[in-house]
């Protein structure tokens, strides 16, 4: 099999707004918006909701409102505040029509090492973080999935929050240096 290596400069993603101004100009330029931003905004749904269907309704609904409003769209801040803020409405939509709270759930997570013992080790950690999560505050937890599951920017968090951006990046770090101490105190060992 022959392969080449290009030596060519790698060609630049688009950033948001480039992105945007051709969906706003053309529909059927939308697609690369849906491909950026699939899977940070199933993730905060994913690990809010605890069911892949939900997720993806959420998700799907997300979308659909990004598509129609997306003419209107004007940028005042960062396309990834004003999406998460359409992803949170419908967090909140969803909650409130429901009958009963739902708690973070572990996702199917899958280690990249075949060796048994590590997957082990791996699924054990991640089942006393989530223990740690389910600890929290919404409010709390809200700050955690913007930031690792939409991977966002404090920034970003605060836009939707209606946040200072160093207030948030303060309480990220209070909540994961909380984390670390419980996570030491219950393994008697650094996280």
């Amino acid at each position: 099999m022959n392969q080449s290596i290009s030596l060519d400069k790698p060609q630049s993603v688009p950033d948001d707004s480039e992105l945007v101004l051709a969906a706003q100009q053309n529909p059927s330029a939308f697609q690369p918006i849906y491909q950026k931003w699939l899977k940070p905004i199933y993730r905060y749904f994913y690990f809010r909701v605890e069911n892949e269907k939900d997720a993806e309704d959420l998700t799907s609904q997300v979308f659909l409102k990004v598509y129609e409003d997306l003419p209107r769209y004007r940028s005042k801040g960062s396309f990834s505040a004003w999406i998460f803020t359409i992803a949170h409405a419908r967090m909140v939509d969803f909650f409130r029509k429901a009958t009963r709270e739902q708690k973070l759930e572990k996702a199917d997570y899958t280690a990249n090492s075949s060796d048994l013992l590590t997957m082990v080790v791996h699924s054990n950690e991640i089942d006393e973080l989530l223990a740690l999560l389910h600890k929290m505050t919404e409010e709390e937890q809200e700050l955690i999935r913007l930031r690792f599951f939409g991977e966002l920017s404090y920034r970003e968090i605060g836009e939707i929050l209606n946040r200072k951006e160093d207030a948030v990046r303060k309480s990220v770090t209070r909540l994961l240096d909380q984390m670390q101490v419980e996570m030491e105190r219950d393994n008697g060992k650094p996280f």
